[in-house]
């Protein structure tokens, strides 16, 4: 079995100890944002959900949630500044993290083992990832071959009780997506507030984010995701 194997290597190059990834919200949870206007069977509820959910973490360059476990296998090559002073400063694909499990050195993938072998970091004294923002901070890891990989396992994602505002702003691309074909002009429903002015003109499709959502993710952005 691969490394790649243990669970789904998603779009922005980690690997998630789960087969799917989640939508943020449910037709049963949308049917609640907008007070029943909308039923929880129309069939584009459910593939504007999915849409409106990647394209936010397209966006934001993770998954955001739930909390997993994770996996990240670096190229030392590619790391370039970030070893300092024998310390190694990485950022982690996630805004926010909940642990580290290790880091592997010199990292190759041995069959038998199922597993990574090389030089294998658990020591809570040398990791810190309470910098925020996803930031790693490994101490004392010395110079690496360039040709090397190192691993990272670590846990990331907020729970669901955590992303209030990344459900409304699912819900309310979702309702726009939807109810334009309708031809209504607006709707104010429960937590979400729909309008349609001139400006949303070729702008009223689930996988596209206006300015004021982007500003609203990027709190949850991964450093360096444009």
């Amino acid at each position: 079995m691969s490394e790649f194997e243990h669970g789904q290597l998603t779009p922005w190059g980690y690997i998630v100890d789960a087969q799917t990834l989640p939508d943020f919200i449910t037709a049963t949870d949308f049917s609640n944002f907008t007070n029943g206007k909308f039923g929880t069977t129309d069939t584009r509820i459910a593939a504007n959900i999915t849409s409106a959910t990647n394209s936010i973490r397209d966006y934001c360059g993770w998954h955001i949630s739930p909390n997993l476990t994770c996996g990240m296998i670096y190229n030392v090559r590619d790391l370039r500044d970030a070893f300092i002073g024998g310390d190694l400063l990485v950022q982690l694909p996630a805004t926010f993290v909940t642990g580290v499990e290790k880091v592997v050195l010199d990292a190759v993938w041995n069959e038998d083992a199922d597993d990574w072998d090389g030089e294998i970091i658990t020591d809570t004294q040398r990791l810190d990832w309470g910098m925020g923002e996803g930031l790693l901070k490994v101490y004392d890891v010395g110079a690496r071959d360039k040709r090397s990989r190192i691993f990272v396992r670590y846990s990331a994602g907020f729970p669901e009780t955590g992303i209030a505002s990344i459900k409304e702003l699912t819900a309310s691309r979702v309702a726009n997506a939807v109810a334009n074909p309708y031809g209504v002009s607006s709707e104010a429903a429960g937590g979400v507030s729909v309008s349609y002015s001139t400006s949303w003109t070729g702008h009223t499709s689930s996988t596209t984010l206006p300015d004021d959502t982007r500003e609203t993710l990027n709190k949850y952005k991964v450093k360096g995701v444009y």
